[in-house]
C-alpha cells in the first residue's frame, strides 16, 4: 500500500531565481480561488504532494471565499478541503483556477481554468465502473471476513468469487488507462496516470511500455522523469542482480547485516503494521517459515513503521518469529529506498549467495518457488 493512495499535496512556495544563459527565467504561478457555499468563519487547507513529503497550506475564511497562490514547479494534483474526508482534487497548472463548492460536499466541486483538469476528468469518469467493482469486491470480501465476523464454512467460496470481481475491475481499469495513455501520448496527465497505477510491484511491464509511447516532451516533464528514474532503480533490484546489502537495527536496537545471512535462502519481507495487506499475508509467511525454517531458509522482514510500540505489537500479534528490523522511518526507510520498494508488502527472495530469485512473491507463488529452490 502505498504510497497509491493518490493523494497529492502542496509544492514549496519559496523557490530561488532560475537563471538560463545569463537572463532570470520567469517561474511559474498558480493561483487557486473560489467559494466554498454555505462556509462561515472556517479553515480552508489546500495540500500536495511533492514526491517526498505532503505540504498543507491553509486560511480561515469568514464567507466561503478563498484564495491561494504560489510558484508552481510544476503541474500536479492539490486537494481542497475542510475534513480529510471530503476532498477536491484539482490539476493544477500556471495560471488563474476558480472553484465552486459546497461546505457539505467539497468533492463535488466545478473547477474553470484549468485544460489538464479538465481532461483528467475524462479520464476519472470512464474510471468509475472499474472503481465500482473493486469496491463492490471489498463490499464482498468484508460481509465475511470483516473484524469480529466468525468465518463462514464457505469462506473459501466466496473469497474466491469476491478475487473474481475485484480482477475484473482491474482489467477494465487497465483496458481505461491503456486507452487514455495510447491516444494521448503527448499530454503529461497520460505520464501522471502511469505514476498513479503503474508504478507498484508486479506493474513494472505495463510501466514501461506505457512510458515508451510517450512523447520525448512528456518523458522531460515531472512525471516522466519519477517513472524513469523508479525504472532505473528496479533494474538494480531485477530478478538475477545480487541483492544489495544493508544494515538496520532489530527489536533490541542491535544491528542486522543482510550479508550475515548468506549461506541460507532468505526472503528479505518489506511490510508494516498499518498495511492491511501486509497482515492479510503474514498468515501465509507464517506457514512458509515453519515448513521450511530448518531447511536453510531465513526471513528479514523489514517494516515501514514510524512507531516501535506498533511495529512490536504486530510481530506478536501475528506470531512472526524471524528476524525483525527497522528505522523506523516510514517510507523514508533506507532499505526500503535501496530497493525502490514503492507499495507494501513486497519482497525479494534471495539465493544462498546473496542474488535475486524472486520478487513479489505471494501465497502459493511462494510456497511454489520455495518448495523448487530449498531441499
Amino acid at each position: 500500500m502505498k504510497k497509491l493512495s493518490l493523494t497529492l499535496c502542496l509544492t514549496a512556495l519559496s523557490i530561488g531565481t532560475i537563471f538560463a544563459q545569463g537572463k532570470p527565467v520567469k517561474q511559474e504561478t498558480y493561483n487557486l480561488s473560489g467559494k466554498i457555499e454555505g462556509l462561515t468563519n472556517q479553515k480552508i487547507y489546500l495540500s500536495n504532494y511533492d514526491g517526498k513529503k505532503v505540504h498543507v497550506d491553509s486560511l480561515t475564511s469568514t464567507d466561503g471565499k478563498f484564495a491561494f497562490k504560489g510558484v508552481l514547479d510544476h503541474p500536479s494534483v492539490y486537494n481542497i478541503y475542510l475534513t480529510q474526508r471530503d476532498r477536491l482534487s484539482v490539476f493544477v497548472q500556471s495560471g488563474s483556477i476558480t472553484v465552486t463548492t459546497y461546505k457539505d460536499s467539497v468533492s463535488k466541486g466545478i473547477v474553470k481554468g484549468s485544460a489538464l483538469h479538465e481532461k483528467w476528468m475524462v479520464h476519472r469518469k470512464e474510471m468509475e465502473a472499474a472503481y465500482a467493482l473493486m469496491s463492490k469486491a471489498d463490499k464482498m470480501y468484508q460481509e465475511f471476513s470483516g473484524k469480529g465476523k466468525k468465518k463462514p464454512a464457505d469462506s473459501l467460496e466466496r473469497e474466491k468469487a469476491a478475487h473474481k470481481v475485484f480482477m475484473a475491475g482491474e482489467a477494465y481499469a487497465d483496458s481505461v488507462c491503456n486507452h487514455f495513455i495510447s491516444t494521448n501520448p503527448n499530454s503529461i496527465i497520460s505520464a501522471f496516470i502511469i505514476n498513479s497505477y503503474y508504478m507498484r510491484p508486479g506493474s513494472e511491464e505495463k510501466m514501461m511500455k506505457y512510458y515508451n509511447s510517450l512523447s520525448a516532451e512528456v518523458k522531460a516533464s515531472f512525471f516522466g522523469k519519477e517513472i524513469k528514474s523508479l525504472s532505473d532503480k528496479l533494474a538494480v533490484v531485477d530478478t538475477g542482480k545480487m541483492a544489495p546489502d544493508f544494515s538496520m537495527a532489530d527489536t533490541t536496537g542491535k544491528s542486522i547485516r543482510l550479508s550475515s545471512l548468506k549461506g541460507k535462502y532468505v526472503l528479505v519481507d518489506f511490510w508494516a503494521s498499518w498495511c492491511g495487506p501486509c497482515r492479510k499475508e503474514n498468515p501465509n509467511v507464517v506457514k512458509a517459515y515453519n515448513e521450511y525454517r530448518d531447511k536453510g531458509f531465513e526471513i528479514i522482514g523489514v517494516s515501514l513503521d514510524n512507531k516501535k510500540e506498533a511495529w512490536l505489537k504486530a510481530i506478536n500479534a501475528d506470531k512472526l518469529t524471524w528476524i525483525h528490523v527497522s528505522d523506523l522511518k516510514g517510507w523514508q526507510n533506507d532499505a526500503a529506498k535501496l530497493y525502490a520498494v514503492s507499495a507494501v508488502p513486497m519482497n525479494f527472495l534471495l539465493d544462498k549467495n546473496g542474488k535475486i530469485i524472486g520478487k513479489n512473491l505471494r501465497s502459493e507463488e511462494l510456497h511454489k518457488k520455495l518448495s523448487e529452490v530449498v531441499r
